[in-house]
């Protein structure tokens, strides 16, 4: 049987009432993103998190504007798949580092991320990606 997200992060948060860890939230986040899943990401973030990325020309804010950014990376790289490197966990914050492959055109492309989380009450408050967007023009 295949969990979501959702029914991990329950799983995963013990006791009745008990929020996961910042990491396992960011986890569960990254499953919901390897699975094109968007309405799972988008579950996992605050109703009011901020979400800032190298290519926003000002940050969204919000679940829409989480569905909105993940359906246009998906759009653009309909094979992408978060390779995860590194977590790095200072109590409610995460930093992952991870490479997004997949497919552009028939080529083959690997994008280098930096992201830092803010995770409060099992939920993500804050995204910051950073990443090089190859000197593009932000999008709004």
């Amino acid at each position: 049987m295949k969990l979501t997200s959702i029914a991990l992060l329950a799983a995963l948060a013990g006791p009745a009432n008990a929020a996961p860890s910042a990491r396992a939230v960011i986890e569960a986040k990254f499953a919901a993103v390897n699975r094109h899943a968007i309405a799972e990401i988008a579950a996992l973030y605050a109703p009011d998190a901020v979400i800032t990325a190298s290519d926003f020309c000002k940050p969204r804010t919000g679940r829409a504007d989480v569905e909105r950014t993940y359906k246009g990376i998906f759009g653009f790289l309909p094979d992408a798949v978060a390779d995860m490197q590194e977590y790095v966990v200072e109590g409610d914050r995460v930093a992952v580092r991870y490479v997004v492959r997949g497919h552009v055109q028939g080529r083959e492309v690997g994008i280098k991320i930096l992201n830092v989380f803010t995770v409060r009450d099992g939920l993500i408050v804050r995204d910051d990606g950073v990443f090089d967007n190859g000197g593009r023009a932000c999008s709004p």
